[in-house]
Formats: C-alpha cells, sequence, structure tokens
C-alpha cells in the first residue's frame, strides 16, 4: 500500500498513477486515434457528416454514471471491511497474547512462548492463504514442533488455530489456568476464527459477473460511440473532451477493479505484510515483558 501526502496538489496530482492506469494508456492512445480519425473524415474529406445529438451519450452517461458509482461504492465496502477486519487481526492477536502471558507462567509451561510464537505465525499463515501464495517464507514464522504438519495440511490456518487450541486445553488440564480464564482465551481464538472467515468472504466472493460483465459492455459502447457525439460540434476539441471524459469512465471501473480485493500486491491494496511484521513485534516484545 503507498503512502501518500495530498495536501501539496502539485506534486500529488502529477506524481505516478499506479497500477490502476497501465494499459491504460494504449486505450486513451486508441480513443485519440479513433477521434482524430472521424474529424478527418469529417472536416477534410467530407465522407462523414456527422451532426449528432449528444442526447444519446447524456442519457446512457446518467445510467452509467449511477453504475459505476453503485460499482465503486461496492468495491471501496470490500477494501474497508477488509481494512476493519486486519485492525480487528492486530487487536485480537495482542489480547491473546497478553492474556496467556498474564495467565501462565513460563517456569509452569513450557511450551508458552511456543504459542505466543503460534499467534503471530497465524497472521503471517493467513496472509499468504488470502493471497495464494507460496508458504515457503511463511515456514520460517512457524514453530518447528508443529512444522512437519503445517506442511501437510490443506488449509493451513485451521492448522495453526487448532494448535492453539490444543495448547489452551493442555493448559486447563494441568491446572494452569481456571475455567473462566480457558473462557476467556477461547473467545479470543473464537474471534481469530470469525476474522479469517470474514476475509476469505471477501476474497472469494468477487462481483456478480452479470453486474461486471452488464457493466464492462455498457461502457465500451459508451467509450466507442464517444467520438461521434463530439466530432460534429466542437470539431478538433473533440479530441482532449474524448480522452478526460474516457480516462474518467474507465479509470472509475480500473480503480474498483483493483481494490476490491484488498489483500493482494497492488499498489492500492492493504499494507498486509506491514501489519504481520507489527503483530510480530508486538507479541515478542509482549513475551518479553
Amino acid at each position: 500500500m503507498l503512502k501518500y501526502d495530498n495536501k501539496n496538489w502539485f506534486s500529488f496530482i502529477f506524481r505516478h498513477g499506479s497500477k490502476h492506469v497501465e494499459g491504460m494508456w494504449m486505450s486513451v492512445v486508441f480513443m485519440a486515434l479513433l477521434t482524430t480519425g472521424l474529424i478527418f473524415l469529417n472536416e477534410e474529406t467530407q465522407w462523414l457528416n456527422l451532426e449528432i445529438s449528444t442526447t444519446f451519450h447524456t442519457v446512457l452517461g446518467l445510467v452509467l454514471g449511477l453504475l459505476l458509482v453503485f460499482r465503486t461504492n461496492s468495491a471501496y465496502d470490500r477494501w474497508w471491511e477488509g481494512r476493519k477486519q486486519l485492525g480487528a487481526l492486530v487487536n485480537t492477536t495482542r489480547n491473546l497474547a497478553l492474556k496467556i502471558k498474564l495467565y501462565v507462567k513460563a517456569e509452569d509451561y513450557s511450551k508458552r512462548d511456543e504459542v505466543l510464537h503460534l499467534i503471530y505465525a497465524f497472521a503471517y499463515t493467513m496472509k499468504e492463504h488470502l493471497r495464494e501464495e507460496d508458504y515457503s517464507e511463511v515456514q520460517k514464522e512457524v514453530p518447528q514442533a508443529t512444522l512437519s504438519k503445517f506442511e501437510k495440511a490443506k488449509h493451513k490456518p485451521n492448522l495453526i488455530l487448532h494448535e492453539i487450541g490444543e495448547a489452551l486445553k493442555e493448559m486447563y488440564k494441568q491446572e494452569l489456568i481456571s475455567g473462566e480464564q480457558l473462557i476467556v482465551l477461547e473467545t479470543e481464538t473464537h474471534q481469530l476464527i470469525n476474522i479469517l472467515g470474514a476475509c476469505e468472504r471477501i476474497r472469494n466472493t468477487p462481483i456478480p459477473m452479470a453486474y461486471a460483465l452488464h457493466l464492462k459492455r455498457v461502457l465500451l459502447i459508451y467509450a466507442l460511440t464517444l467520438p461521434f457525439g463530439f466530432v460534429g460540434q466542437l470539431h478538433w476539441w473533440s479530441i482532449p473532451v474524448v480522452i478526460i471524459v474516457f480516462y474518467t469512465m474507465v479509470g472509475i471501473e480500473l480503480i474498483g477493479e483493483e481494490i476490491e480485493d484488498p489483500f493482494g500486491l497492488d499498489e492500492n491494496d492493504l499494507p498486509v505484510d506491514e501489519l504481520c511484521e507489527k503483530i510480530k513485534a508486538n507479541i515478542l516484545e509482549i513475551s518479553s515483558f
């Protein structure tokens, strides 16, 4: 996720536009060339006589604007919900680590630090689970005692939570924690399960295909017919007007595509790696108290 300062307008608006505009420049050039060709045919060769009313684009633009607003709001809701869940992950891991540290002494339970290790290993495992990437870098964050099971497990975050649950049960059996304390710790573990499920829901439930397909079709029709509505009235001024309108409409759609899956590696995605490092640092500090 990019960090930026938007207080200085001039340096901000001329900075690199990030990945949502990559691949769009060729489309902008194509629209400019299409408009130029139509103007040439209309002005120089008199082969065309374009005097099309702008009513079509006005009406279609209103409908398309409503669709794009809904699309953007839906994508941003997913991005913001993901951010809230990651914030809850930070708080829950802190709470769980603090309570285990306070409830159980290291001299009474030799595996206490291993349990604390599992808590931040869960964050790293969840990150790769949501990205569906390689777990080779995550394995160094997993305790050695759990590593063989981790390599075999299909749903690796579930395994980490299972190991935490087994450790809590063992603490209770050894009477290191009371029944009330066990309930408190299990509540925090249950919260981790809820966070994982919410993030999986965001990751695995894209915008319905019918809606996304219809929006793209309407947007394509609008963009390709846009020059025909301006050439007859604005002439050579049609080129910058078409480019600006096209950039605005298509840019909104591309931004929505980028942020609707907020756990990836795009510049506008959530800072998952940074939060995992923060969780690890917090738990290591808690274990040193």
